[in-house]
């Protein structure tokens, strides 16, 4: 294993960077508030935390969340250096909201997420992150950022750490009812207004808690009920396949063999109501001095009902069935082709595709009660316990589809941020010419709930340089399982399946795109604009089937139409213990120590071939003969760590820290699900075979706090990524329904292999006077696997720019948030990256009395777009804008 020890001896050189200057703060005159409130002491705490902690961390605290334009945790994290959001999981494009949280350049999947120091499970309302690679953290659509008192961000791992964070923990800290100033009532109530949808919603919060006299008992209820209107215009390509001889314009023009064509582009409007509804409980009851318990539950539930349309050229078709009377080719790529309407054989050759796509009642939920208890026996020793249950849902519990495909003769060409896309013998702002070919109705649910239990203590020893000495002992028990149902037809015009005609496009009453989507919104002059079917009435289609075996869910949901490869179930077993010293000295301070982890896991996973002798056949399904493969792996992790900070000068801290860490498969990826898409023939795909991701992190910090409330900084890291996960393609036969036979699909599935990561953040908070401050902060990554590939979430260069100002009864907040380019990773076998994106969001609120404030947020005030590339920018995956969302309303707090 190679070492740069470059990156800890290049902090010791890094003062020169941080001298920044520190601004006299104005001299208080009587009618100046003596207790600093609002944005300034939240970052004065966030900065204690991390001043006194023994090992790199980042906080934000509840009232820089209350203060930010920021309506989940996510949201809130994205602002500190290191930390990166996405606001995609699993192929469904970005959306106005951030979904999932990474630290240093690296996939979700390889942060942990816990709460109070417990996992918590998870559910995703998007129906293939129910049962595709996205990772073991939680959706941060389910955790509204009122919830929390403190989020931190440990950077570094100790042995006392729940293991599962390659390059960091998030911990996300509630309030603790013992803490409260007796009666506390709270409140707010909002308006969410998104501009694409010119809808506004309401998000309503509320909070009473109590503590007694005596300091001895308390507690907290919290209630919250938020709707947000999304509505999201793009541009779509699913995909490129490499020109092949078998194809007509490979066998024509033997050059272009190799060349990448795309193989479906489309218009496509997302429309969806969110409401997330739920709630936070505690109390805590201090029995003795000598013993103290705290039982706490949360609840949230987000409905997420959505319609999913997309008008397409279907160039996958083309390709295999027809030969294009004119065509160009740049960067390896098929950029420009016309098709006639007629191939070589004189028969006609559909262009276009369509899918309209309903969910009704698409949801997410998450749960978890937790009993923590804390025991002193003696004056040295302290014990600690934490007994509790999660449980998480993702729920598609209906998805009426309808397909249609029409259009003989078409061309597209590159046309500013994607395509523009011409049918020659289609109107598309008619049905006319249009058919459907297939339509179907699924449904899935994803389960996941664990169970743990541990034991800590900390024993004083005082003894040299030993403080005292951390030990314990975990067990927790997952299990994570999916189930899908799925049946699809082709529909006569009798309504009823392969009846003859088809049923057109005109029997769902469709409906033109709403105007604000056009060209000029999405910055492509020739975009096609299309019509899209009315869900009620494709609900009622498929639910007017009367064959009992498609059509309505009653239907669907029987043993002929269970979609094994899309379901799964994993057992996951965790034994855990670690001891940990606190050391330190005059003007040094850290923590050694090791933990072990053992886990043993139980994949249930669903193939065509049979694995070892226990395998299941099951005959009995409509999508070919299956087996049920019980697979197993144990495996014992070993992970030293050591965190040391040095007072190298007055308010100057040194830290180094060395660690091993590992994290976990993700569930759905060990399950070996499938996605497929018949329309061209491609797939992804999971890996019951992963093994867990390790790593050896280096650390080192250099920290300066030159003044209250400011901060300089400068962080160096490595990463050695000894089992790093990435992905590849391979082809697999799998029966298909549609095209009634076997079919060979290109599947991306992960797999293991290696890969390195380095990067440098830099950080300055400084309160300049007069109410006025910043907080500037960036972090520049480098990161490749072994054979020399992007690692899959690393953006070379982020940025945070803040100003504020926070006096009196205004304060006010200006944010500007900026990701470079990163790798994606692979979907329907095609390369995925997001471009460049910035964001410029802004808060204001305003003090009417000491218990009442008005405030305005405004989140992606500039509407920026969101695109995504293949493997160069000269082959677009997709374009977004999902408009900007205002926030107005009222906070109360007696």
């Amino acid at each position: 294993m190679s070492v740069r020890k470059t990156a800890l001896i290049a902090s010791a050189s890094a003062i020169a960077l941080l001298s920044v200057p520190a601004f006299a703060e104005e001299t208080a005159q009587p009618s100046d508030p003596i207790v600093v409130t609002g944005i300034r002491a939240s970052i004065e705490r966030a900065i204690e935390i991390k001043k006194v902690s023994d090992q790199n961390i980042d906080a934000i605290s509840a009232t820089d969340i209350g203060k930010l334009p920021d309506k989940n945790v996510a949201d809130a994290l994205q602002r500190l250096p290191g930390i990166n959001t996405s606001s995609a999981a699993s192929g469904e494009g970005g959306f106005d909201e951030n979904d999932r949280v990474s630290i240093r350049g690296t996939s979700p999947s390889l942060s942990s997420v816990t709460v109070d120091g417990h996992t918590i499970s998870t559910g995703d309302w998007f129906i293939l992150s129910q049962f595709s690679t996205v990772g073991r953290s939680i959706s941060f659509d389910l955790l509204p950022s009122e919830i929390i008192e403190t989020a931190v961000v440990s950077k570094t791992q100790n042995a006392g750490l729940l293991e599962g964070g390659v390059t960091g923990t998030i911990d996300i800290q509630t309030r603790s009812p013992l803490a409260l100033k007796g009666l506390t009532i709270e409140g707010s109530l909002q308006g969410a207004y998104n501009s694409n949808t010119k809808k506004a919603k309401p998000q309503i919060n509320g909070l009473i808690g109590w503590r007694n006299d005596a300091d001895t008992f308390g507690f907290i209820a919290q209630g919250f009920y938020e709707q947000r209107s999304v509505r999201r215009y793009g541009q779509e390509t699913l995909g490129y396949t490499a020109i092949t001889a078998a194809m007509p314009i490979g066998a024509a023009h033997p050059s272009l063999i190799g060349v990448q064509a795309p193989t479906l582009i489309g218009s496509a409007l997302f429309d969806q109501t969110k409401k997330r509804a739920g709630g936070f409980g505690a109390v805590e009851w201090k029995a003795s001095d000598k013993a103290r318990f705290k039982l706490s539950g949360f609840y949230s539930h987000l409905d997420a009902t959505n319609a999913n349309n997309n008008y397409m050229y279907w160039g996958s078709n083309e390709l295999n069935n027809n030969l294009p009377t004119a065509y160009t080719v740049a960067n390896n790529t098929l950029t420009s082709a016309t098709w006639p309407a007629l191939n070589a054989a004189g028969k006609p050759v559909n262009g276009v595709v369509v899918d309209n796509i309903v969910r009704p009642n698409a949801s997410a939920q998450s749960w978890y009660v937790n009993l923590d208890g804390t025991f002193e026996p003696t004056d040295k020793l302290t014990i600690t316990t934490q007994l509790g249950y999660t449980h998480g849902i993702g729920d598609t519990p209906t998805e009426p589809a309808f397909e249609v495909m029409g259009g003989p003769g078409i061309s597209y060409a590159p046309s500013g941020n994607g395509w523009a896309v011409k049918p020659t013998t289609l109107n598309p702002a008619s049905a006319d010419g249009l058919a459907n070919d297939w339509a179907w109705n699924e449904t899935f649910k994803s389960v996941d709930h664990e169970i743990w239990g541990k034991v800590d203590a900390k024993l004083q020893i005082d003894q040299g340089p030993f403080r005292s000495v951390d030990f314990g002992v975990r067990l927790a028990q997952h299990e994570r399982k999916v189930d899908g149902w799925d049946r699809g037809c082709s529909l006569g015009a009798n309504g009823q399946c392969w009846g003859s005609p088809a049923l057109p496009f005109s029997a769902t009453n469709p409906v033109a795109y709403p105007a604000a989507f056009n060209a000029n919104a999405l910055g492509i002059p020739g975009l096609l604009l299309p019509i899209a079917g009315n869900p009620d009435k494709i609900v009622a289609i498929l639910n007017g089937i009367t064959d009992g075996v498609h059509g309505p869910i009653s239907s669907i949901v029987q043993p002929q139409n269970y979609y094994w490869p899309g379901s799964m179930k994993v057992r996951e077993t965790n034994a855990e213990g670690f001891v940990m010293a606190h050391v330190g000295g005059e003007g040094w301070r850290g923590n050694v120590g090791v933990r072990l982890a053992n886990t043993s896991e139980n994949v249930f996973a669903n193939g065509t071939n049979p694995v070892g002798a226990d395998a299941v056949k099951v005959t009995t399904s409509a999508f070919g003969n299956y087996y049920i493969n019980h697979i197993k792996q144990n495996y014992l992790n070993v992970l030293p760590s050591i965190n040391l900070t040095f007072d190298v000068a007055q308010s100057v801290q040194l830290r180094v820290s060395a660690a091993e860490t590992m994290s976990r498969p993700d569930f759905s990826a060990l399950g070996g699900t499938v996605s497929l898409t018949d329309s061209t023939l491609t797939g992804n795909g999971g890996n019951p075979n992963l093994k867990p991701v390790k790593a050896a992190v280096f650390d080192g910090a250099l920290e300066w706090y030159y003044a209250k409330g400011a901060l300089a900084g400068i962080s160096v890291f490595h990463d050695e990524l000894q089992s790093y996960v990435t992905y590849g393609t391979a082809s697999a036969v799998y029966y298909s329904e549609f095209y009634k036979g076997n079919k060979t699909y290109l599947v991306t599935s992960p797999y293991n292999t290696t890969g390195e990561l380095s990067g440098v953040e830099l950080q300055v908070q400084q309160q300049i006077g007069h109410g006025f401050g910043f907080q500037a902060n960036g972090t520049w990554v480098t990161g490749h696997d072994a054979e020399g590939n992007p690692l899959v979430g690393t953006s070379k260069l982020t940025y945070n720019l803040v100003g504020y100002y926070d006096k009196g009864p205004l304060s006010a907040r200006v944010a500007y948030t900026y990701r470079s380019h990163y790798f994606v990773g692979l979907d329907r076998s095609s390369a995925q990256s997001q471009d460049n994106y910035g964001t410029l969001d802004a808060s204001i609120n305003f003090k009417v009395t000491p218990n009442l404030t008005f405030n305005l947020d405004a989140v992606n005030i500039t509407n920026n777009k969101l695109k995504y590339y293949a493997e160069t920018k000269a082959q677009p995956r997709a374009v977004y804008i999902n408009g900007t969302n205002v926030f107005f309303g009222a906070r109360f707090r007696f």
